[in-house]
């Protein structure tokens, strides 16, 4: 049974308030709107204390639907929460999954915007690259690896309007319903990820001569090609299709670094160098 949203809940939304008995649907409309407008983004942890994480993945869906009718695409999936602090703070014993659009994904020297309203992080990730449909679960990496075409190197940029005086009161179901705060995706040049071992995989994100950030591919669920797994694995059980093409961002390595405007570079081994500026 859902809850009648609490006075404070419909203040915040203001004209864009919901029915005294929110559903999905107006869940995510009111995100959307948020998103549009540049204000706060709602805590449907808020607005609907019983909701679950079913709930959440629902609004999620939801969320992506509207995006896709207004003519965007998918592009693939992400991971997050992939720390176990993260998960520990969460109180959860698995990550989250999003859904990356191809309105988000640049491509190396790219300029981003930071959204008006919202704070951007940068995260250094190491992406995989379906080579083949994905409709069914995935028995192991050494299955998932056959289905697998290249690896990139990525930077993720998740942005959300969470202001800083609740983050430490968001649940995992706030997060999930925003889709996991998906916003943008550097990609750089894929490559065979033969005779790569990507969890000894050096990443580091520095700005002007600084290191930011420095971490392996271990630091993504232990290992990026487990990490996908569990990414393909929970994105099919909830009825998403990999198809041919379709990227897998596996989690971030190193620190979540707060974007700030100027020039950035992203090294990634043998993986190569990403470069592009916040403003």
């Amino acid at each position: 049974m859902k809850a009648v949203i609490p006075a404070l809940a419909l203040a915040i939304l203001a004209v864009t308030a919901l029915p005294a008995h929110s559903d999905e649907t107006a869940l995510a409309d009111a995100i959307l709107k948020a998103d549009a407008a540049g204000t706060d983004t709602p805590r449907i942890s808020i607005l609907d204390p019983d909701i679950d994480l079913a709930g959440a993945y629902l609004v999620q869906k939801i969320l992506i639907d509207r995006r896709l009718a207004e003519g965007d695409a998918i592009a693939g999936y992400k991971n997050g929460l992939t720390g176990k602090l993260a998960r520990w703070w969460f109180r959860i014993d698995d990550p989250v999954f999003g859904v990356l659009l191809e309105s988000g994904v640049k491509r190396n020297n790219a300029v981003i915007a930071i959204p008006p309203g919202r704070r951007m992080l940068l995260e250094t990730e190491i992406v995989l690259v379906a080579g083949q449909r994905i409709e069914a679960p995935v028995r192991s990496v050494a299955v998932l690896k056959r289905m697998i075409r290249g690896v990139a190197p990525g930077i993720e940029m998740p942005a959300a309007g969470f202001p800083k005086s609740v983050q430490r009161k968001l649940k995992v179901t706030d997060i999930v319903a925003n889709n996991v705060s998906a916003y943008a995706l550097i990609l750089g040049e894929e490559r065979s990820a033969n005779g790569l071992d990507l969890q000894k995989l050096e990443a580091t994100l520095s700005q002007n001569g600084k290191t930011l950030s420095r971490g392996t591919g271990a630091d993504a669920m232990g290992d990026p090609w487990e990490s996908a797994l569990w990414l393909v694995n929970v994105a099919v059980e909830r009825g998403r299709i990999i198809e041919p093409g379709h990227i897998l961002s596996t989690g971030v390595i190193g620190k979540r670094i707060e974007a700030e405007p100027g020039r950035y570079t992203a090294d990634f081994g043998e993986l190569g160098t990403l470069e592009f500026e916040v403003r």
